[in-house]
């Protein structure tokens, strides 16, 4: 009675079913140049001198004129550091490159903020505030940036974080690069699995015991927080679930000398939330055994899409706190296979009324 119509259907279902899913290394991606992020040495962005765009003088020199875009390494200019990249809030930082199915493109001067990296407090900000002028030293800065780092754990690109003189605070908006052509605004009822890698600093670890440093906060697309993520100035992995005001420490030290690796998923289906962590051992120098953190915790509220991730550094002295490797991979709820069953229970249903 519908064999002539059932498998072109069935094809159809599945083919929606798995849209949308699959690895991506993207917008976030590993931070390379085909990625979007641009260091010095991939040449000079030139300022367009965008009206509001802080501007400083050439080598903190009035007789060198004025430029908007700056590499923060570099005092703010150009002084032979072909390492630290501009500010990502500055120019069209992961919105160029073939990385993740990009079009390709270059990078470029933007209004600063009108990207999908802004800086929300502290970081660049602070460092405006000093404009035209520039009293800052080499690790002297307030950033988010793409810096070259020989021990990246893939490339040669990461991205870093400092905080000198104040604390700092990002967003970053996700995009269908990221997401392996999915829109975000799209990814309610979905499993979405993330992992990625970093790398924090030793040289804050009496400085800040068991206060949080640095931070990741996943929000949905009505600003809900479903996940804060991040660690101490001794490095220890912390978490807060829900919007939840208090840090929760896990004994899991990330080590500062090689890479660790935290997966998450977020489930906007079930409304919950899963952890683990792969940490670096400084004293084996190895990876330490997976270790599961959360399993299907619930939000306590209805999720909307995921749309957000925002960046947080407190203003403790220390260079680094390095990320590298995103992957993004999306799964519709329920699963593919779970609709296939229910679309076969339902035609055996016709099937048997049918007879």
């Amino acid at each position: 009675m519908y064999a002539h119509w059932f498998q072109p259907l069935l094809r159809a279902i599945v083919f929606l079913a798995f849209a949308g899913t699959g690895s991506a290394w993207a917008y976030l991606g590993s931070f390379e140049e085909s990625d979007g992020y641009r260091i010095p040495s991939g040449g000079n962005i030139l300022s367009l001198n965008f009206v509001g765009d802080a501007q400083f003088y050439l080598g903190n020199n009035i007789a060198n004129g004025l430029t908007g875009i700056v590499a923060p390494g570099a005092y703010p200019n150009t002084l032979g550091d072909s390492t630290h990249g501009q500010d990502v809030s500055r120019y069209n930082a992961g919105q160029y490159g073939t990385g993740g199915g990009g079009l390709g493109g270059t990078a470029g001067d933007i209004t600063d903020n009108t990207g999908l990296w802004r800086a929300l407090a502290g970081g660049r900000l602070n460092e405006d505030l000093g404009a035209p002028l520039y009293l800052g030293g080499p690790f002297q800065r307030d950033y988010i940036a793409a810096y070259s780092y020989a021990g990246a754990r893939t490339g040669s690109q990461v991205l870093n974080l400092l905080a000198y003189d104040a604390n700092l605070h990002y967003s970053y908006s996700l995009d269908s690069r990221d997401f392996d052509g999915l829109n975000p605004a799209s990814t309610s009822d979905m499993r979405i699995d993330l992992s990625f890698w970093t790398c924090p600093t030793d040289a804050d670890d009496f400085l800040a015991v068991g206060i949080n440093t640095v931070a990741m906060s996943f929000r949905d697309s009505i600003g809900q927080i479903l996940l804060d993520v991040g660690y101490t100035g001794d490095n220890l992995l912390q978490y807060r679930v829900g919007g939840s005001a208090l840090w929760q420490t896990t004994a899991i030290s990330l080590g500062t000398s090689g890479w660790s690796e935290i997966t998450l998923t977020l489930n906007t289906y079930t409304n919950s939330i899963s952890l683990a962590a792969r940490a670096y051992s400084d004293l084996n120098t190895a990876l330490d055994p997976t270790v599961t953190v959360l399993t299907d915790e619930l939000f306590g509220f209805d999720t909307a899409n995921v749309t957000e991730i925002q960046w947080s550094a407190t203003d403790v002295d220390g260079f680094k706190n390095f990320f590298d490797d995103f992957d993004f991979n999306l799964t519709a709820v329920p699963e593919p296979g779970s609709a296939v069953l229910v679309l076969f229970a339902g035609m055996f249903g016709i099937r048997r009324r049918r007879s």
